[in-house]
């Protein structure tokens, strides 16, 4: 029975390996233009303005929230990574975070059959209750900006997990600042 679930498994990682790297070369193959279709997008360009959580991306831990699909749609964007990220007790989207906003509406317009699922979450302060609220409304500020670029509702749904689905793992200040964050998950592309 070992066995079984070992080479269950192993083909199971090779086969999202592959994936995983089909998908993060597709878009150089394809000839993709940045989301302001200007082509101007340079490599430098596509971190600015994400603040100093920058150093938290990329890195083994951060990041792994996003599934195949997601990670397609950021490296078409050329975002590394699909999240917007809140002050404590906040659910304002702080204008540091609007490209990652910016380029995930163009999407959505240029693609209509595309559906985003706004996760909202939360640190481990405050109650179950309040926190699930809290993740709510960040999930919703993100929904509203998103329409206000011209996304129709119905590409969107937002979600709360509340405090349920830690960034990484700790207790620590830099722990929660990564916990109190919307993931911008791609349920379906166009």
């Amino acid at each position: 029975m070992m066995n079984i679930k070992r080479t269950v498994m192993g083909f199971m990682l090779g086969v999202t390996s592959v994936g995983l790297v089909a998908c993060s070369n597709a878009h150089k193959s394809a000839g993709l233009e940045d989301a302001y279709g200007d082509g101007s997008m340079a490599n430098g360009v596509q971190t600015a303005g994400l603040g100093e959580m920058g150093q938290y991306r990329g890195d083994s831990m951060h990041g792994s929230w996003m599934d195949g699909m997601t990670r397609q749609v950021a490296n078409q964007l050329g975002v590394n990574d699909n999240t917007v990220y809140f002050a404590f007790d906040s659910s304002a989207v702080e204008e540091k975070y609007n490209y990652i906003v910016q380029v995930n509406a163009n999407y959505l317009k240029a693609h209509p059959s595309a559906h985003l699922r706004l996760e909202g979450n939360t640190d481990p302060k405050g109650s179950r209750e309040y926190n699930i609220g809290l993740g709510q409304r960040r999930a919703s500020s993100v929904e509203q900006r998103l329409m206000a670029l011209g996304v129709s509702s119905q590409q969107l749904t937002p979600v709360s997990y509340g405090e349920e689905r830690p960034a990484v793992p700790g207790d620590t200040e830099e722990a929660y600042a990564l916990d109190r964050r919307v993931n911008l998950v791609y349920t379906r592309i166009g």
